[in-house]
């Protein structure tokens, strides 16, 4: 399912809205769990296989928010805000340009590596 697909804007975002609107007047945190569980949900239609790396994304930097939160120093907020930016573009960067860096190494130096053919999640 894309942003532009008929089910995405005539079914699942009005109801995605609607149990967030609805949600929200009981609570804040049962709005919250809604959104979370409705991106999931968009985000398993276009491939679920990579629910565990959003998961562990999500909590990865949930875990890391709160390290920013509890830092007592201005410099310990910035080292934990710096290493949690540096994961996002290590896996970025992992997903993204591991074949390019493949491909470079077999043309330069001849080899015949396979691709791994990894699709950016």
């Amino acid at each position: 399912m894309v942003f532009n697909s008929f089910a995405f804007i005539f079914v699942f975002f009005p109801l995605t809205l609607a149990g967030f609107l609805f949600l929200k007047r009981q609570g804040r945190q049962g709005a919250t769990v809604w959104l979370l569980l409705a991106s999931l949900i968009f985000y398993g239609c276009w491939d679920y296989r990579f629910l565990p790396l959003l998961l562990a994304s999500i909590l990865f930097h949930f875990w890391a928010g709160q390290r920013i939160i509890g830092a007592t120093t201005p410099l310990a907020r910035k080292r934990w805000m710096q290493m949690a930016v540096s994961v996002n573009l290590l896996l970025l960067a992992f997903f993204k340009y591991t074949d390019f860096f493949i491909q470079s190494a077999n043309t330069l130096t001849g080899a015949h590596f396979p691709l791994l053919k990894i699709a950016l999640p």
